[in-house]
């Protein structure tokens, strides 16, 4: 990925002062909803009651062990339940069927109470309210919006501040790999507009055009008593700090060279679509998040090449490039030119012609 991003570099695809966007997209995991299996902790027990139960259970295997193994069983075997088919059980009292394996109606799953164990990096979401909710991967794009090329990509496990901490880390990555690249802006829907990542955006001199909740500037909170618990002025501080943070941002957007910047984000929704109509992104073709991660880097490959070579194809050829080219397409090239240049002048001298004689 990094090499391949150089590349572009080199190749002019991508300018030293990028203006990049920042979204994620939901990928189904390969496994399916019925391998979600309840979490069970392991209990916590102290190290003498550990060796407390371990001495017990060593010394009730040496009683029974002297025992004679054909000893008849049980006679009384225990009770196996009532059967939830016969006349007298709850489900048949309910007048509802049994339930068949895989079956979850009315039940409630989570994922602070179920993990899946076909993938267990995979965790439930849900695009939309209306939506169901399947085992996902959240893959995060770092994208140049004038040239479309891919600087970044990330495969997350979906938390609820995965896309932001994805976001803040390619920056930096970013900035590593390519010493070249000066960001300027970070164009990003309403997801990114918490204080924290504004303001650690604004200390990396990097300009957050992302929608604040709202656009009219907010007045600094006021107390009327001063405070000496240094808890509660630390407090006070973070309150200022955040209303200063989002005035200046919305000082920003609102300026007119950043306004066309804020509208090309729309590329990267283009190359979502792209990746999960053309390359296979719409769902992981292996298990865990090594290899989701693989697939992302892989899939953004492809698409930075797919540009470069489109961008090295219709780029102007000077230099010795011009030399490598067929000699009857330069024949031709000069003939066309030669053409243009005797239209222009016969044209020039015919009207000169007619001037002169109205006059």
């Amino acid at each position: 990925m990094r090499h391949v991003v150089d590349q572009c570099i080199a190749a002019g695809l991508v300018q030293p002062e990028v203006h990049v966007a920042v979204d994620g997209t939901l990928v189904r995991a390969n496994a399916s909803i019925h391998s979600l299996k309840p979490i069970t902790p392991a209990p916590v027990e102290s190290l003498d009651a550990y060796l407390a139960r371990l001495e017990e259970e060593d010394r009730s295997f040496s009683d029974g062990g002297d025992e004679d193994d054909s000893s008849p069983s049980d006679p009384h075997p225990p009770d196996p339940g009532p059967n939830l088919s016969s006349p007298g059980s709850p489900s048949a009292s309910s007048g509802r069927p049994p339930k068949k394996p895989g079956d979850f109606r009315g039940e409630r799953f989570s994922n602070r109470t179920h993990r899946s164990i076909t993938d267990p990096d995979a965790r439930l979401d849900r695009k939309s309210s209306g939506q169901e909710a399947h085992l996902r991967y959240l893959i995060h794009h770092t994208v140049d919006t004038r040239s479309s090329v891919i600087l970044r990509t990330q495969a997350k496990i979906i938390t609820g501040t995965a896309e932001r901490e994805a976001a803040l880390e390619a920056l930096l990555d970013i900035r590593r790999e390519h010493p070249s690249l000066r960001i300027q802006s970070v164009s990003g829907d309403g997801g990114y507009a918490d204080t924290e990542t504004l303001d650690r955006l604004l200390k990396m001199d990097v300009v957050p055009l992302i929608p604040v909740r709202s656009l009219q500037k907010e007045a600094l909170p006021g107390w009327r008593r001063a405070v000496r618990d240094p808890e509660k002025a630390r407090q006070r501080w973070s309150k200022i700090k955040a209303v200063l943070v989002r005035n200046k941002v919305r000082r920003l957007n609102g300026q007119t060279h950043y306004r066309a910047k804020r509208t090309r984000r729309v590329v990267i929704e283009r190359l979502f679509a792209e990746g999960k109509a053309q390359h296979g992104l719409s769902r992981a073709r292996s298990r865990g998040l090594e290899a989701m991660q693989e697939q992302a880097i892989l899939t953004a490959v492809v698409q930075n090449l797919k540009r470069l070579s489109r961008y090295v194809r219709k780029r102007p050829q000077t230099g010795s490039s011009v030399c490598l080219k067929p000699a009857y397409e330069r024949f031709t090239r000069g003939v066309a030119a030669f053409l243009t240049v005797l239209f222009v002048m016969t044209s020039h001298l015919v009207g000169r012609r007619w001037s002169i004689q109205w006059t």
